[in-house]
């Protein structure tokens, strides 16, 4: 009887112990289909949970939502073989499947503050005739956000297979491919804020080299039209990725559509971009179509495009977007169309115009068109934003035969070289050898530079040097003084904690099956 009674209370106690939320589950899903996907997730209940998918081949057409609450792991049974990126190639071996035939977003995470998200081990296929803005959509506020060791093959023209809004976390060894050059990739979005258009994120630091961004490492592109489509005030480091044919950068700048704000800071780095043996019978054969915001560019091999960054303020011009005048619009920048009290209006091109290349923090705007103000000054003024201009060095530019082929290349008269951008000398279009009066240097002698200098004790304010030895970009701060300005973040990225499509962080707490 005492044996009896003290089962009794074990298995009780045990019950009582496992239904306690921060007990970790594994939670495996009847199949890979939408309504039983959906079931899993719903009876999450603890931190470190792992939702599995089994192998198969299924086919979504309807939406499936997680409103995350706990610390969850989506994991399916498909593999990437071999090392994507930087300098590989790899192959996707395809057990979970699953077709997206959703009229829009097909999956949506919402994640929690404090919580960790990671999807792995997924083929998965946007196919609907119906082009999404996010095929697979992760918002909220996590900043531990992992998705890796996925396939994504975006048959869909005009397609995005992923949005993210508000997070921070990384994308790494996945295998990114489509069948017709569509786009294939992602809208990058920061936290919109209240008002949906990202007018918080404008007045928030860069935060360069940090953890404050949203990651792509180790990934391989192809086939994609672009590999990203910044705005809304993004954050994005692409690093270390492999790029094939014909796929390209996308930034939107303030004035590309609505109300938002454009794309907020960027670093490339230590990429590998391919796109075509006849660059001239592209209308897009540049790899950064840049509109606004800053960012850095450094260490990457470019090879046939005819421009590696193709400057374009939207509000200067009406080629691509026609800009409504205040307050019910932007209005343009500059006297031949405008001008528009928000911007500085230091001279005719109405420099520095609002959000363009090489700017950066400013007051808050606050309010919806026609009611949209400086909260500062509670009018329609310029807010005042940091000169912060791009830095672009040590990359290769390889030539296109028969084809001419620029480092940078300017679509208006308002952004100016080293002033709003700085390029390293000498580089494919400059001859000028750096001396500390503009421009970028990359030293020392002995580093691995394409044109090693020493640093000069002398600078012009805003130039910069590349410390190769010590990986730090110095900028000149005032004249004649160096500053320390940028060391790239932790690579690999600290999420990133093993190479196998199924390596998950071992939890800490007991587990419980759950079939």
């Amino acid at each position: 009887m005492t044996r009896i009674v003290k089962s009794l209370l074990f298995m009780i106690f045990l019950g009582a112990l496992l239904a306690v939320p921060g007990n970790a589950q594994t939670i495996n899903a009847a199949s890979c289909n939408s309504t039983d996907v959906q079931a899993a997730l719903n009876s999450v209940a603890a931190d470190g949970t792992t939702v599995k998918i089994p192998a198969g081949t299924c086919t979504w057409t309807g939406s499936v939502t997680y409103n995350q609450k706990y610390s969850t792991t989506i994991q399916g049974a498909s593999t990437i073989n071999g090392t994507c990126a930087p300098g590989g190639t790899c192959t996707a071996t395809d057990k979970t499947v699953i077709t997206d035939n959703v009229s829009g977003t097909a999956l949506t995470i919402n994640t929690a503050s404090g919580k960790s998200f990671r999807i792995t081990g997924l083929t998965f296929n946007p196919s609907s005739g119906t082009p999404a803005y996010g095929a697979i959509s992760i918002n909220g506020s996590s900043t531990s956000v992992r998705v890796d060791h996925n396939h994504f093959n975006d048959t869909v023209n005009g397609d995005h297979t992923f949005n993210t809004d508000g997070i921070n976390g990384v994308f790494d060894h996945n295998f990114f491919d489509s069948t017709n050059q569509a786009n294939l990739n992602f809208i990058q979005s920061a936290n919109y804020g209240t008002d949906g258009n990202a007018n918080v994120v404008w007045t928030q630091p860069d935060n360069f080299g940090s953890s404050n961004f949203v990651f792509f490492e180790n990934n391989l592109f192809q086939n994609g039209a672009f590999m990203d489509d910044c705005d809304y005030g993004a954050r994005m480091v692409f690093r270390y990725n492999t790029v094939g044919t014909n796929a390209r950068m996308q930034v939107h700048g303030t004035g590309s559509g609505a109300q938002r704000r454009g794309c907020r800071a960027q670093e490339i780095y230590g990429n590998t971009f391919t796109f075509s043996n006849n660059p001239a019978a592209s209308n897009f054969a540049f790899l950064v179509m840049l509109e606004g915001g800053t960012g850095l560019a450094w260490g990457n091999t470019v090879t046939g495009f005819l421009q590696f960054i193709h400057e374009d303020v939207p509000r200067t011009n009406n080629d691509t977007y026609a800009q409504t005048p205040t307050p019910n619009g932007w209005g343009s920048c500059g006297t031949t169309l405008g001008p528009s009290n928000w911007d500085g209006n230091n001279n005719s091109t109405g420099y520095p115009c609002l959000d363009q290349v090489g700017r950066g923090a400013g007051d808050l705007l606050t309010g919806l068109f026609p009611n949209l103000v400086n909260n500062t000054t509670k009018a329609v003024t310029w807010p005042h934003q940091a000169l912060v201009p791009w830095y672009v060095w040590s990359n290769t530019v390889n030539v296109v035969p028969q084809n001419p082929t620029h480092y940078w290349t300017n679509f208006d008269a308002v952004t100016v070289e080293s002033r709003d951008y700085y390029l390293e000398l000498p580089n494919i279009d400059e001859s000028s050898t750096f001396n500390g009066t503009a421009g970028i240097g990359c030293g020392p002698a002995a580093a691995t530079c394409a044109n090693p200098v020493t640093q000069p004790a002398s600078c012009t304010t805003g130039v910069g040097f590349w410390n190769a030895t010590q990986g730090t970009l110095y900028k000149c701060s005032s004249t004649n003084t160096w500053t320390a300005y940028y060391t790239p973040y932790t690579y690999p990225h600290p999420l990133v904690t093993g190479s196998g499509s199924t390596s998950v962080a071992a939890p800490t707490n007991l587990a419980a099956t759950v079939n």
